[in-house]
């Protein structure tokens, strides 16, 4: 079966990064992550997608964190002593 998508430029380019960090094809790529949405259930699924969505909208209001400092408050709210 073919089908044509017709993807935001965000998401085109977050694709093909993640092909080109792991040397695997774009569209094995794409069928993965496409699989993967699939496989949770229907509310998951949605709640998966707005989480994601905050998350890329953080990252253009330029509102993030390091991986450093996600580890720190981890490791502060569990007790934990992880290292980045």
């Amino acid at each position: 079966m073919t089908l044509t998508l017709t993807l935001p430029p965000k998401i085109e380019a977050l694709l093909r990064q993640r092909a080109e960090s792991t040397g695997q094809d774009i569209t094995n790529v794409t069928l993965a992550v496409i699989a993967f949405g699939l496989s949770f259930d229907e509310s998951d699924f949605f709640e998966a997608l707005e989480g994601i969505q905050r998350g890329l909208d953080d990252l253009d209001r330029g509102q993030f964190s390091t991986l450093e400092e996600f580890v720190d408050r981890q490791n502060q709210k569990y007790g934990l002593s992880l290292e980045a």
